[in-house]
């Protein structure tokens, strides 16, 4: 396994030192810091893997003519916004 050093600022050491007392499943600096690393990279992937589906939902909507253009998703905003002094219809979703 290699090894790297990593400088982090006073403060950030002690937040480090409260974090592994109050979890103590992480035996040491280098578990914790391995764990956040692995969390980011996986986190980054499945962004990443979700951005792609958009992007192709996007084509196929484009190939289909589906889509709107910025121009008219602007529109749309636009005019659903309520005027100054005219009340918000809100909505609730509840849960099943």
């Amino acid at each position: 396994m290699a090894t790297i050093n990593v400088k982090v600022p006073n403060r950030m050491k002690r937040e480090i030192d409260r974090f592994l007392e109050t979890h103590p499943y992480y035996l040491n600096k280098s578990e914790l810091v391995r764990d956040a690393l692995r969390h980011i990279m996986h986190e980054e992937e499945k962004l990443s893997a979700e951005t792609l589906k958009v992007i192709e939902e996007g084509k196929e909507q484009v190939e289909k003519d589906e889509g709107s253009t910025l121009a008219e998703v602007k529109e749309s905003i636009e005019s659903s916004k309520p005027s100054a002094g005219e009340p918000r219809e809100v909505k609730e979703e509840l849960d099943g």
